[in-house]
């Protein structure tokens, strides 16, 4: 039998963020650095904070992610990322618990038109000759601090990002409700590195996820690309199995 989630996103609704449309436009961010670490953590602490339309990652996981955006809609911005290994059927992807945006505008803008869960704060992106850095403040806490320790060049091929989901409430066939929103930015590397994850600071419960607690490392990334937020093109019910509770929005990603 698959093993599913626990968690029932409609029992709460109103602490999700709430998108006033389904409709939003895409965002073209180029140049941007994207740090990815991804660690190891206990399933017995994971195992209610995935909705039950998706299925755990085995081995279980976090991908702990800081990425610096020279230029946006809202002007540079930082973001840091906390995204739970998982399934949406047979695709990988990363459940999105919380995240830390460097500005007020930038917060608001990803909550409203793609449902991120999403707070403004401190994040700073920092690289040295033998570390790439990343942390995340809140309320003056530091809530998150961790590296890529001696980066090796690799080949942009060898880097896979698999697609985001976040749960907020939409308006769709007329009622807001809550709802799985994918999110699948697109990739154009230029440079890609790969080193050890370093986590120094992790406050688990400024991310949403308070039983979480960081294992044995697995990999870490940096990568300068052209990416994206796309359109939204898929909503899921988050209840039901995701064979049953997908929903297309729109046709492609060509519809941008």
């Amino acid at each position: 039998m698959p093993l599913y989630g626990s968690l029932d996103i409609t029992q709460s609704p109103a602490r999700l963020p709430t998108l006033a449309n389904l409709d939003t436009e895409a965002w073209t961010l180029p140049k941007a650095e994207t740090m990815q670490l991804l660690v190891e953590v206990p399933r017995t602490t994971t195992e209610a904070l995935l909705p039950k339309a998706m299925h755990p990652a085995l081995p279980s996981y976090v991908a702990l992610a800081v990425t610096k955006y020279p230029e946006s809609p809202v002007g540079p911005f930082n973001l840091a990322m906390l995204r739970l290994g998982s399934r949406a059927g047979a695709h990988p992807r990363g459940f999105l618990l919380g995240a830390i945006a460097s500005s007020a505008a930038a917060a608001e803008a990803l909550r409203t038109r793609w449902g991120f869960p999403v707070e403004a704060g401190e994040v700073k992106f920092l690289r040295r000759h033998d570390r790439i850095m990343g942390t995340a403040k809140k309320d003056g806490r530091t809530i998150l601090d961790c590296a890529l320790v001696d980066p090796q060049p690799v080949a942009g091929s060898d880097v896979q990002y698999i697609n985001w989901v976040t749960a907020a409430n939409a308006p769709l066939d007329g009622q807001t409700q809550p709802m799985l929103i994918q999110v699948d930015p697109k990739y154009t590397f230029y440079k890609a590195e790969r080193g050890k994850p370093q986590v120094t600071a992790f406050e688990a419960a400024a991310w949403h996820a308070p039983d979480v607690t960081l294992a044995e490392p697995i990999i870490g990334t940096c990568c300068t690309v052209d990416t994206d937020l796309p359109r939204i093109r898929f909503v899921m019910d988050p209840l039901k199995p995701v064979f049953q509770g997908t929903r297309r929005i729109r046709e492609s990603r060509a519809d941008e």
